[in-house]
């Protein structure tokens, strides 16, 4: 991954405020609320907000971004709504992931470079 990309999203989540909110996507909070919690993963997780809300239903957290101010805005998210996620930095393909199996894995708005999208779709 270019450290032009990286430095996009560490630029975007700098700033105080949260760039999409605490608030998970409505759409997976519908659908999380349907399933029975169990071991979920979050590629391109950014600052937490989906990984946060899933933890205080009970599923066992795995994220990762590229981003460390998004992960460092997380773990922030996580501590105010006294969850535990773990969420690493680093690119999918580094990750060791595809060697873990999960009941749900939770895609929201997650920008890939085209290369890397070939590889994982």
């Amino acid at each position: 991954m270019s450290q032009d990309w990286i430095n996009r999203w560490n630029e975007r989540y700098s700033n105080s405020d949260f760039a999409y909110g605490e608030f998970p996507n409505e759409y997976l909070r519908k659908q999380l609320t349907k399933l029975t919690p169990g071991k979920i993963l979050f590629p391109a997780e950014g600052e937490g907000r989906n990984a946060v809300f899933a933890a205080g239903l009970g599923w066992e957290v795995s994220a990762f971004d590229i981003s460390g101010e998004g992960q460092e805005k997380a773990e922030q998210l996580a501590r105010k709504n006294q969850v535990s996620i773990d969420y690493q930095v680093g690119e999918i393909q580094t990750l060791g992931y595809f060697d873990e199996e999960f009941d749900a894995i939770a895609l929201i708005y997650a920008h890939f470079p085209a290369a890397i999208k070939s590889q994982i779709h």
